[in-house]
């Protein structure tokens, strides 16, 4: 995946890879930040052979990892409705038997209510699966890698391989932890492009990643 910004030549963001576009110009990072959710068109997207993409079918803006990823809020359904497709037919049968079980349970005790009871039908698995209210677990609300990391896996789990944005992550990660998610994201198959705000250049900090940095004067090194 490729994306241009004017009047820079195209950057390369590969699958497997960290790249990070850093810059010390506010009006850069704030048109980065705001065409990669798709309220600008200060972006332009295009695949490996230079066919054009659309923001929206190539990239996915997650923002800051600390403040916008909420794993649970994006994810829970669909991770619940994948677990429904992976489950086998025993698995499904052994499920619905045992909530008539537990209904059947409750309803030999209803005889110290005066009031008539009746088993209703046994709910559809989604919503079994749904009220169950299974969810992503991501450890410590701030530990930034570990929400990463959790992001990162349920893409995978999901099967989107749109382009992955993510900003401020500097911010948050120690060196090793950075170095930990380039090594990490060398075994998927997913874009990774951290957009970043410095002062100054940081080649030593993102060691290993695609680094690009647009200094005060516009100048790309």
């Amino acid at each position: 995946m490729n994306f241009a910004y004017y009047s820079f030549p195209p950057f390369a963001v590969r699958s497997s890879k960290v790249t990070v576009v850093d810059t010390a110009v506010q009006r850069i990072y704030q048109d980065l930040s705001l065409g990669f959710q798709d309220k600008l068109d200060t972006v332009k997207l295009s695949d490996d052979s230079f066919d054009s993409v659309t923001v929206k079918n190539g990239a996915q803006w997650y923002g800051d990892p600390m403040l916008t990823v909420d794993l649970n809020s994006l994810f829970q359904r669909k991770l619940q409705t994948q677990l429904i497709k992976l489950l086998a037919d025993d698995q499904v049968v052994a499920l619905s038997d045992g909530l008539r079980e537990l209904l059947s349970k409750l309803l030999e005790d209803s005889y110290l209510m005066d009031v008539p009871l009746e088993m209703p039908e046994i709910p559809e698995l989604a919503k079994l699966v749904k009220f169950s209210g299974i969810q992503v677990t991501t450890g410590p609300v701030d530990n930034a890698y570990a929400i990463i990391e959790s992001l990162i896996k349920v893409l995978i789990e999901l099967n989107d391989k749109r382009m992955l944005v993510l900003t401020n992550v500097s911010h948050y990660l120690q060196v090793s932890q950075l170095q930990s998610l380039v090594r990490f994201m060398a075994n998927t198959d997913l874009p990774l492009l951290l957009i970043e705000f410095s002062s100054s250049q940081r080649k030593e900090y993102f060691t290993d990643c695609d680094y690009h940095y647009i200094d005060s004067d516009f100048v790309l090194w």
